[in-house]
């Protein structure tokens, strides 16, 4: 990393801001997914994000992003043939690069990616919690991913455990991980309710039975946030979907604003959406914690 590199940080963030740009953007390799759970309903044809359309977008933007991230809606970076291709192009294109991950399917080289950041997303801290909400025990081979890429890469390694109904008395399992696997960086989180999820968002998924849990179910059997929360935790980011399509935020679909042509004016529509997320106004905004 240059010695130049907080100079360049700070001049990047200065110049979205002067733009009026979000100053990171989150990316959506794939719309496939590596996780093989026996529930969850993907096409057998996913959209692929290529490297020149999302260089057609980065080139486009008034400013670099600061950040790029890679990551999935119901999907998973490492599902996409063209990862290689797309962590060079974004390389290019901003200051710090992330990928986010469940760990499954690396393929060879992949630990060696130029990357800052790597963040694994684990469901569950042992085998049998694991099987429980994947239908298959792949536990073994997300363990052996995180540590390929603690041996192999020098990027920063967290690891998430997020918190679901089968999951739910992990948390001792997964401080023991964390000792045992020596992870640094780690932090637990709730799963977020998504009707539109294909496996892991649905209602019966959600660790309703744990006090910290953001959701409760009301008497019209609908789920609802505990509290009443003010702002956007995605604030700062656009999200540009494996289909070249750019949003508001992972969550929103097509009943929220959305532009597919990679355009300077694109951009500059998207400066509206902020008001809009800060609000908390969009339907995808309801179930966000």
């Amino acid at each position: 990393m240059s010695v130049l590199w907080p100079a360049v940080l700070m001049a990047r963030a200065l110049t979205c801001s002067i733009k009026g740009i979000p100053r990171g953007l989150i990316v959506e390799p794939s719309q496939g997914c590596t996780g093989g759970c026996t529930e969850c309903d993907l096409s057998d044809e996913p959209a692929a994000l290529k490297s020149e359309e999302l260089d057609e977008w980065l080139k486009a933007s008034p400013a670099k992003p600061v950040t790029i991230h890679f990551s999935g809606k119901h999907s998973d970076p490492l599902a996409s043939p063209l990862l290689k291709e797309l962590t060079d192009t974004a390389r290019e294109n901003c200051s710090m690069l992330s990928i986010s991950t469940i760990g499954l399917g690396l393929k060879p080289a992949q630990e060696r990616l130029p990357v800052d950041r790597w963040i694994f997303s684990i469901p569950a801290a042992t085998e049998k919690s694991w099987e429980t909400l994947r239908g298959n025990n792949r536990f073994g081979e997300a363990l052996n991913t995180i540590r390929t890429v603690q041996q192999k890469s020098r990027a920063m390694v967290e690891v998430v455990f997020t918190i679901w109904k089968a999951s739910v008395n992990d948390i001792e399992a997964f401080n023991r991980l964390i000792q045992k696997e020596n992870w640094q960086h780690n932090r637990m989180v709730f799963g977020r309710f998504d009707p539109e999820g294909n496996h892991f968002g649905r209602l019966e998924n959600i660790a309703l039975n744990h006090e910290d849990c953001p959701y409760i179910l009301t008497g019209h059997d609908k789920l609802i946030l505990k509290n009443n929360l003010q702002g956007c935790p995605l604030a700062g980011y656009l999200f540009l979907d494996a289909s070249g399509i750019l949003r508001p935020c992972p969550f929103t679909g097509d009943e929220s604003p959305h532009s597919a042509k990679p355009e300077p004016e694109s951009w500059i529509t998207a400066r509206e959406w902020l008001e809009q997320k800060k609000k908390r106004s969009y339907p995808a905004c309801e179930w966000c914690p």
